[in-house]
């Protein structure tokens, strides 16, 4: 049975994830400066092994999650683009954004991801979850129960 394990998401984790050969968002989350990224990672630990990593982040505030959208996600010139997302999140609160969940080409089609998204669902019962999607992963966000966030690329749950 798999595990969910909170790690710190220090320099010794940057320096796991650099050395991954899969995982989509782990050379990028290896480069970043330490401010940049959450105190934790999720591990999805089967037989010991990582199988796969989640990073959340937990926000009060939708301008929180605005904020980090703008600075990551959209470019100056494209944020009108993005309106449905503006009108949806400005006003929210107890916000968790899933910004990386990566299962490990060799632990991929066990159900890790499905399993992490349970767990996370039982850990935050009472707060709305919100996705950058990728469009090769969408219909696993479907399969989650996430709903596209009106015309973006962006989906949330609840």
């Amino acid at each position: 049975m798999p595990t969910i394990t909170a790690k710190p998401f220090d320099q010794d984790m940057q320096t796991i994830l650099s050395e991954l050969n899969s995982g989509y968002h782990a050379g990028e989350l290896s480069r970043r400066d330490i401010s940049e990224l959450p105190n934790d990672i999720y591990i999805i630990e089967a037989d010991e092994q990582m199988a796969g990593y989640g990073v959340v982040w937990e926000y009060n505030s939708g301008k929180e999650l605005i904020h980090k959208a703008e600075t990551e996600y959209f470019a100056d010139d494209e944020r009108h683009f993005e309106k449905d997302f503006y009108i949806e999140v400005k006003g929210q609160t107890d916000i968790v954004f899933i910004e990386a969940l990566d299962v490990l080409k060799e632990f991929e089609g066990n159900g890790y991801a499905a399993f992490f998204m349970n767990w996370l669902k039982a850990k935050y019962p009472n707060k709305k979850m919100y996705v950058y999607s990728l469009e090769k992963s969408k219909n696993f966000w479907y399969k989650q129960g996430f709903e596209v966030v009106g015309s973006t690329v962006w989906m949330s749950y609840r």
